[in-house]
């Protein structure tokens, strides 16, 4: 199944250059908005979707480790490790990013109870077929 983006919106090409204008259009948007915030706390932006993806990875490990056992340090102590020292780095970032960051965090996880029906469907996959 492919992850489902309206169609309407990001499948129209321009008919004439054969672009995707209305993409082009939104990438701009984003970018424009981008130039409001001070370089510190885009970084930080950036940073806390690093850090919030390092995290799920380490819980991801320990999810795994607690169904399956195995080595306990490389299973189970580097990502406690690791997922406290995420942690860590998160709840010190800029606070103006840190919001910004919990509130695309927020508006992800909604879209995603949208797509399973409340966790209720398996969420789509992505496929790179054509």
């Amino acid at each position: 199944m492919v992850l489902p983006l309206p169609k309407r919106f990001f499948g129209y090409l321009q008919p004439r250059l054969e672009t995707p204008v209305f993409g082009i259009a939104l990438t701009g948007v984003v970018g424009l908005i981008a130039l409001a915030l001070d370089v510190s706390t885009s970084t930080s932006f950036i940073n806390f979707g690093a850090f919030t993806a390092f995290t799920f990875v380490n819980i991801s490990v320990i999810a795994l480790y607690i169904r399956k056992r195995g080595p306990v340090v490389r299973n189970l102590v580097f990502p406690v490790i690791g997922a406290a020292v995420d942690i860590w780095l998160l709840v010190n970032l800029d606070g103006a990013a840190l919001t910004l960051g919990l509130i695309w965090l927020g508006l992800g996880i909604l879209y995603l109870a949208y797509l399973t029906r409340l966790f209720r469907v398996a969420p789509p996959e992505i496929t790179f077929e054509e």
